[in-house]
C-alpha cells in the first residue's frame, strides 16, 4: 500500500495545494471530522470490496468502486444509451464485424498517457486463462485485435454481434495501465477518482483525479467532489443509524431491517423523514420470477392458472413497501424499450375454475432461499385460496444454485440482472441452445418456434425489426406460460437534501462525477 499512497499524493501536488490538513485527516479516517467535509461523499458498503481489479468486477460493491477508478472505450448514460468514454468515436465495417476506435488524449493516474497498447493489453488480459476472469465471455466473439497506431485500436469479430458495444460498456472491459503490475490493490485507471488509502475491512478512500478529461457544459472540470470515502459496516441497521446521524451521504439500498421505518406501503418516505431526505427511484434491469422445469411437463393451463392467481400489486405493496414494479409483462423488464404488458392478468376466478377442473392436482414444491421466503409463501397462500395446496421449501443459496444447474428442481424462484441493457439478454434464458449446465436456460425450455425467433433476433442489427421480434418472443413465452414473472426491481436511493447530482441507470451504476454537497 505504501507505493499506492506515494503515487496518489504525488499527482500534481493536488491535496497539498488544494485541501486543508483537516480534510485530509477526514479522508484518511484519522482525526476528527471538520466543517469542510462537504467536499467528501461518504457511503457504506456492507459487503466490503474484495478487489479493484476490473477483470473481477462481478458484484455491486466491486463494480461501484471500479467505476470510480476505471473507464472503458464506451459507457452507458442515465438512459442506457452508448456514449463515448475513452474512445472519442468509432466506426463499423460494412459486414458489421469490424470496429475501429479512435482514443481520446488522457492520462492514467500514474501520469502515463493512454495508448492503444493499453486497450490491447486490457482485453488480452481479460481473455487470459491464467487470469481466470469471470468476464472473459464478454470477448468470446472476438476474432482478432490490433493496435493501428498509438491512438487507434481495431477489433474484428467472428460474427456480427448487435450487443457488442453494450457489452464493451461493462466494467470488465475497463482499460488498465499496462505498466502497472497490481491492478487489485494498486490500480491505475483514467477515472474521476484515484485510490488514496485502503484500510482493509474498515474504509476505502479515494481522491479527486485532477487530470480527469471530462468537463461539464460550463467547461468546469469534473468531478466536483474532492474525495470519496467508502466504509465497510457489515450491520445494515448500524449503517442506517449512521446515515440518520449525518455520517453517510447516501442509503444505496433498503434493507429489511429498516425499510418499514423509512417507507410506507406506497413506497414513499414516511412523513418524519421527508423534511431532511430525498428518495430517488428508477427502473433496475432485474426480473424476479418463478421457473418451471419444462422436463416435468406441468400442463400449460395450470402454469397459466399460477400466473393468473397471483395479485402482484398487493404482493409489492405488502411485502416490499411498494419497492418494485408488479410484473404485468414477461421476462423483459420495465426499463427496456421492448417491455410490454404481455403478461397474464390477475384473474383469480378463471384460475380457480381451471384448478377445480382437475380431479387430482399434481404435487408441486416451490424452492427458494430465505431472503425470498415471504414472496414464495405469498404465492403459496394465493394458490391455496384457489384450491391448490403447494409446498414451499427454503434451502441454502449454494443448494439452489447446484440443483437448478442439474435440473433436479421442478419449480423454483430465480432472478436475472442484465449484464448489458438489451432484451436479448433475457430471451436467451429460454433458448434451447443455452440449456444448463452449458448456459443460463435453467428451465430447460425447448420450443422450435421460440428458438427460430431468438435466432432471427441474434442475427439482426439493432433497430426496429429486432425490437419488434423481441417483443413478439416475450409475448410468445407468456402465451405458453413458460414462467411466472413476479416483479421488476427498482433502484432506490435516499439522500440528504443537501446532496445532488448522483446519477444512475437501469444497471444500477453509481456515477459521482456531478455529485455535489
Amino acid at each position: 500500500m505504501r507505493k499506492t499512497n506515494r503515487r496518489a499524493s504525488r499527482v500534481g501536488g493536488f491535496f497539498i495545494s488544494m485541501l486543508s490538513v483537516g480534510l485530509l485527516m477526514l479522508l484518511t479516517g484519522c482525526g476528527p471530522e471538520v466543517h469542510n467535509d462537504k467536499l467528501v461523499f461518504r457511503y457504506n458498503e456492507p459487503a466490503g470490496i474484495p478487489t479493484l481489479d476490473p477483470a473481477f468486477a462481478k458484484d455491486k460493491s466491486t463494480i461501484w468502486a471500479v467505476q470510480q477508478v476505471f473507464e472503458g472505450l464506451v459507457s452507458l448514460d442515465a438512459s442506457n444509451r452508448i456514449v463515448p468514454a475513452l474512445a472519442l468515436n468509432w466506426s463499423q465495417s460494412e459486414d458489421l464485424k469490424g470496429y475501429t476506435f479512435h482514443l481520446r488524449e488522457t492520462k492514467f493516474h500514474t501520469g502515463r498517457t493512454l495508448e492503444a497498447k493499453d486497450v490491447l493489453f486490457s482485453f488480452r488480459r481479460l481473455l487470459d486463462p491464467a487470469v481466470a476472469s469471470p468476464g472473459s465471455w464478454v470477448l468470446s466473439d472476438v476474432d482478432s485485435m490490433a493496435v493501428v497506431d498509438e491512438r487507434t485500436f481495431y477489433i474484428e469479430l467472428k460474427r456480427p454481434v448487435p450487443t457488442f458495444l453494450s457489452m464493451l460498456a461493462m466494467p470488465y472491459c475497463s482499460v488498465v495501465d499496462s505498466e502497472v503490475l497490481d491492478h487489485a490493490t494498486q490500480p491505475s485507471g483514467t477515472g474521476p477518482f484515484l485510490l488514496h488509502r485502503w484500510h482493509f475491512g474498515e474504509k476505502l478512500v479515494m481522491h479527486r483525479n485532477p487530470t480527469y478529461w471530462q468537463k461539464d457544459s460550463s467547461a468546469v472540470a469534473l468531478p466536483y467532489l474532492d474525495g470519496l470515502s467508502i466504509s465497510f459496516l457489515p450491520d445494515q441497521q448500524s449503517a442506517f443509524l449512521e446515515y440518520l446521524n449525518g455520517r453517510f451521504d447516501m442509503l444505496p439500498n433498503l434493507d429489511p431491517s429498516f425499510k418499514d421505518e423509512l417507507l410506507n406501503e406506497e413506497g414513499s418516505l414516511r412523513q418524519k423523514h421527508e423534511v431532511a431526505n430525498r428518495l430517488e427511484r428508477s427502473p433496475f434491469l432485474n426480473t424476479e420470477y418463478l421457473v418451471f422445469n419444462a422436463e416435468n411437463e406441468l400442463p400449460q393451463d395450470l402454469r397459466w392458472a399460477i400466473n393468473a392467481g397471483v395479485d402482484r400489486k398487493t404482493m409489492i405493496s405488502k411485502l416490499r413497501n411498494g419497492v418494485g414494479i408488479p410484473a404485468f409483462g414477461g421476462i423483459i423488464p420495465a426499463g427496456l424499450p421492448e417491455y410490454s404488458a404481455c403478461g397474464v392478468p390477475y384473474a383469480p376466478d378463471s384460475a380457480r375454475k381451471i384448478i377445480e377442473g382437475y380431479v387430482e392436482l399434481p404435487e408441486l414444491e416451490l424452492v427458494t432461499v430465505a431472503n425470498y421466503r415471504d414472496l414464495c409463501e405469498f404465492v403459496q397462500g394465493a394458490l391455496s385460496s384457489l384450491g391448490w395446496s403447494i409446498a414451499v421449501n427454503v434451502v441454502p443459496s449454494a443448494t439452489l444454485r447446484a440443483e437448478k444447474g442439474t435440473g433436479s428442481l421442478a419449480f423454483f424462484r430465480a432472478s436475472w440482472i442484465a449484464d448489458y441493457p438489451d432484451a436479448e439478454n433475457y430471451l436467451m434464458l429460454f433458448y434451447s441452445g443455452m440449456q444448463a449446465p452449458h448456459g443460463p436456460n435453467y428451465s430447460r425450455y425447448t420450443n422450435p418456434q421460440f428458438d427460430a425467433l431468438y435466432e432471427q433476433i441474434a442475427a439482426l442489427p439493432v433497430g426496429e425489426q429486432r425490437s419488434r421480434l423481441m417483443m413478439e418472443a416475450d409475448s410468445f413465452l407468456m402465451k405458453d406460460a413458460a414462467l411466472v414473472p413476479l416483479f421488476y426491481d427498482e433502484v432506490l436511493r435516499v439522500f440528504p437534501k443537501n446532496v445532488s447530482g448522483v446519477s444512475t441507470n437501469a444497471l444500477n451504476a453509481l456515477d459521482l462525477r456531478r455529485a455535489r454537497k
